[in-house]
């Protein structure tokens, strides 16, 4: 009988406690919907911006120094200028400060937080974009809205749609990087009365929407000072590196001059008696000008940093220029008749050669010495005549010559293109 009277005090309590408690959650759900009212808003608004002589003055700064915090959020990069070296970011600015005069108990005016006025009602700092390259304004942006807290902290966020100057570096394009500098200053306000520091230790890239072209690899920030008339004045550097995406550049950059390059030297294949010798390697040459001066074209104009393709253009270009010329020579010796003897030196550079080793299928019929002059311990074993014991010295005919020589000068080029062909992509990968 005496269990009974126990659990129902037990009950009693149990259900009292949860009453009291939902009590309390609908007090608290209450005090927050009710927190804020238009009537309480306007009363801040008038307690803050009374138009009497100890009301706010937007043209007063708040007490010196006053330290502005800024961060650069990152949201696009709308693009990479290379030739004009221009880059163009889509963004925008945080900017915190405390000014003391912009307080209020927020329990006097129900538990409101924070209140929303136009930025010409109070006073901010003039921040200007130092190497912008459009018409410099004094202020990040216009008719923005800053959000003032009741402990005197103001946040204001600009839009920021910039185009900054950026030195390009296109030495190992398209394997190159660029780092790129937002340059943010204090107008007319020396460091001792505005300074700036940086929000937080990075720039914002939770926003960020990768770029189809550019590869952002890191972001850095420098606080350095700018002296003028014995002033100085604060500015922050935000800096970005980007890292190109040379998929696209390779297949059509990259791949394409190498190929042309080598039709260059092929032009030794070609007979003598071909009349299209001069007509192939011209049209070759032709095709590498094309090549060099469109990609000149979108290189810029600056002699700080040369690139490694335009190099290699030009290397190649002077190359295909002496093919030429040693062809009209050789094709102009190959028809010389036979009356007008070649000078003395080409047939000892064509005899020196010769003798160093024997003679291949290609080269066979230069040797006119009749069998009955050869000794039988100069015929070796594989059935080719060696120049080295020749009796007597015979002069070479013009054609013979003009042989000679486009075999000769084949070897050199070849050799020559494989050295600047493996240069090339050495010289790239260093990049890396």
């Amino acid at each position: 009988m005496l269990q009974m009277p126990i659990r129902k005090m037990i009950s009693r309590g149990f259900y009292t406690r949860r009453g009291i408690l939902l009590l309390l959650i609908c007090a608290d759900l209450l005090k927050h919907s009710t927190s804020y009212t238009v009537s309480d808003a306007n009363q801040i608004h008038k307690f803050l911006f009374n138009s009497t002589d100890e009301g706010y003055n937007n043209l007063v700064l708040p007490d010196y120094p006053v330290n502005i915090s800024v961060e650069y959020n990152f949201l696009a990069l709308n693009s990479l200028d290379i030739k004009e070296q221009i880059l163009e970011t889509t963004g925008w600015f945080t900017v915190v400060w405390n000014d003391s005069r912009l307080t209020w108990d927020k329990s006097s005016y129900g538990d409101i937080d924070y209140i929303y006025v136009p930025e010409d009602k109070i006073w901010h700092p003039e921040l200007i974009v130092q190497n912008s390259i459009v018409q410099l304004r004094k202020n990040l942006g216009a008719d923005q809205t800053i959000r003032i807290k009741y402990n005197g902290e103001l946040r204001w966020e600009p839009p920021a749609v910039l185009s900054t100057s950026c030195d390009m570096d296109v030495t190992y394009f398209p394997y190159d990087s660029q780092i790129c500098d937002i340059e943010i200053a204090s107008w007319g306000f020396s460091v001792d009365i505005v300074n700036l520091e940086f929000f937080k230790t990075h720039i914002n890239l939770e926003d960020f929407r990768p770029d189809e072209e550019w590869e952002i690899i890191t972001t850095s920030q420098q606080t350095s000072n700018l002296t003028e008339d014995e002033l100085v004045f604060s500015e922050l550097l935000f800096r970005m590196e980007f890292k190109r995406y040379y998929g696209h550049y390779l297949m059509s950059v990259i791949f394409p001059t190498i190929l042309t390059a080598i039709l260059t030297f092929v032009t030794f294949f070609l007979p003598l008696e071909s009349g299209d010798k001069i007509g192939y390697i011209l049209t070759v040459l032709l095709a590498l000008a094309v090549l060099l001066t469109l990609f000149s074209d979108s290189m810029p104009t600056t002699s700080k940093h040369t690139s490694v393709l335009v190099v290699f253009l030009t290397v190649t270009l002077g190359m295909a220029c002496l093919v030429i010329v040693f062809t009209i020579f050789i094709i102009r010796l190959f028809h010389q008749p036979e009356h007008d003897k070649a000078p003395k030196w080409m047939h000892s550079l064509a005899r020196k050669f010769l003798k160093l080793k024997c003679k291949a299928g290609r080269i066979n019929h230069l040797d006119h010495i009749g069998q009955s002059q050869n000794v039988e311990n100069d015929q070796p074993k594989d059935g080719r005549v060696c120049l080295e014991s020749r009796q007597k010295f015979i002069p070479y005919t013009n054609k013979e010559l003009a042989e000679f020589f486009d075999y000769f000068l084949f070897g050199v080029f070849t050799v020559l293109y494989i050295l600047v062909l493996l240069c090339f992509p050495i010289v790239l990968s260093t990049s890396t």
